[in-house]
């Protein structure tokens, strides 16, 4: 299996001229794909493209398997006769993915086609070999088709972290946004009729038997990138506010990953500067969201708070389309491959058990002083378990069980009720930036009062949980 190492980037046309010009690209050929699958998808299921390709007279049918953002297994062989899948090397496909393409080969059926035009270079960097494509043409499924304008960077040769290093480079003065959906996705969605894709919840990464806790950290990190990424493009391109929502989640989810494995001592001061950098405007769009969504629709109060709705909004796509945010993405993928991290002793589940033990007493601890009429008190609470809680969420795997289910959602439910409390504290804070509103104000103090009380009840069960981590005595 060869390992194919690649950053896609969506560009503007105005961009993807500067882009030919820049980069010296060859002269434009014609490319056209058909995709496979079965009815029911079996192969996207399985995070898999089965393409037949023609280039130029030669047809080449390739299989690619997601391993990691930006990282795919590659199988390539030529098919003179249309597809075979005979000719590919199934034993070692089914090995690598578990899917028996095979056994799939009676059902396969052409589900969308790619119809582009590439243009190429080859960059040598810092001892890399890097090859720069754009492509410039259409998906097509059915009667539908959508434009595609994308600049690919491929590393041929050369360690896996300099390919960021370059795309980083390039970022700005070609106006790139990076893309971690694939031409296969574009046209399963298009097949579908969905112009964006719905807004990226978590997907927990799956584990391999025996992944030491660095390969852990790497796949998490992964994950929450995919999931950012994913609602970037969608808020770029919606009006529906739990795309900025869940991106936020994909962001603390991160900070969070990086808590959780302090032990490791993994070295990551730029990547923690960068998200601190992004912070600011996507908070404030997110508070903005959340408020209007609390008030009368036509009262003067919503008016002015959605004319602030809207700048807020305006304000985090510049920074999600720019080169601060897309930048990030890519600083972040580059450390992943540089591996910053100290190797872990012993088990996933050893280790999991003392990361999350240290997390669950710091809440502990705060939570036994804690004044719980003060809001900046909850807060701080709130922040621990959030963090503790999405540990868990990355650590369950090695404690599958009733134990660890219930405790997470004794978790849930407390992060619930301390979200409705930030909710007041801000809504209050942006009320009063709009001068004010008596009758919101009470409503919003009877409302605290309720889940105060609320909260304490769940956090005196909780604190009384034995932890699902922890040996039965």
């Amino acid at each position: 299996m060869a390992i194919e190492r690649e950053l896609k980037f969506r560009l503007s046309p105005r961009a993807a001229a500067r882009a030919a010009e820049r980069l010296a690209l060859g002269a434009p050929q014609s490319l056209s794909s058909v995709y496979f699958d079965t009815a029911d998808q079996a192969l996207r299921r399985a995070h898999i493209a089965l393409r037949l390709r023609r280039h130029g007279r030669q047809w080449l049918q390739t299989l690619k398997s997601e391993l990691a953002p930006g990282a795919r297994g590659e199988w390539e062989t030529p098919a003179p006769r249309g597809l075979d899948v005979a000719r590919l090397p199934l034993a070692q496909i089914k090995r690598s993915t578990g899917v028996d393409v095979a056994a799939l080969a009676g059902r396969l059926r052409p589900q969308f086609e790619t119809r582009f035009k590439r243009r190429i270079a080859t960059i040598l960097f810092d001892g890399a070999i890097i090859e720069a494509a754009l492509d410039r043409g259409q998906v097509v499924a059915a009667r539908s088709a959508a434009p595609l304008c994308e600049l690919e960077l491929e590393l041929k040769s050369g360690a896996p972290q300099l390919l960021a290093r370059y795309a980083k480079s390039l970022i700005e003065p070609l106006e790139l946004q990076l893309s971690l959906e694939s031409k296969a996705e574009r046209g399963y969605r298009l097949a579908q009729g969905e112009r964006l894709a719905a807004p990226r919840k978590w997907r927990a990464p799956e584990l391999p038997p025996g992944a030491t806790s660095g390969e852990a950290l790497a796949r998490l990190v992964g994950a929450a990138l995919e999931q950012a990424g994913a609602n970037a493009h969608g808020m770029l391109g919606s009006e529906d506010a739990e795309y900025l929502h869940q991106l936020r989640v994909a962001l603390r989810r991160l900070r969070a990953t990086l808590a959780a494995f302090k032990a490791l001592e993994p070295r990551a001061k730029p990547l923690k500067r960068r998200l601190r950098a992004l912070t600011p405007t996507l908070g404030i769009a997110r508070d903005w969201d959340v408020f209007v969504r609390s008030l009368p629709r036509e009262s003067a109060l919503a008016l002015h708070a959605r004319t602030r709705q809207a700048h807020a909004r305006r304000t985090a796509r510049v920074l999600l389309a720019g080169p601060v945010f897309n930048g990030f993405l890519v600083r972040a993928l580059q450390w992943i491959e540089q591996r910053p991290w100290t190797p872990g002793a012993g088990t996933l589940a050893t280790f999991a058990s003392r990361a999350l033990e240290r997390l669950h007493r710091k809440a502990l601890e705060l939570g036994r002083r804690i004044d719980w009429q003060a809001p900046h008190e909850r807060h701080a609470l709130r922040i621990r378990v959030k963090r503790l809680r999405y540990a868990c969420d990355a650590f369950t795997a090695s404690f599958p069980g009733a134990r660890a289910a219930t405790y997470l959602a004794a978790l849930r439910a407390l992060q619930d009720r301390f979200g409705e409390l930030n909710d007041i504290r801000v809504g209050r804070r942006l009320a009063a930036e709009l001068g004010g509103d008596a009758a919101l104000e009470r409503r919003f103090a009877s409302r605290e009062r309720r889940l105060t009380r609320g909260l304490q009840r769940d956090w005196r069960s909780f604190a009384a949980r034995a932890p699902f981590w922890q040996a039965r005595s």
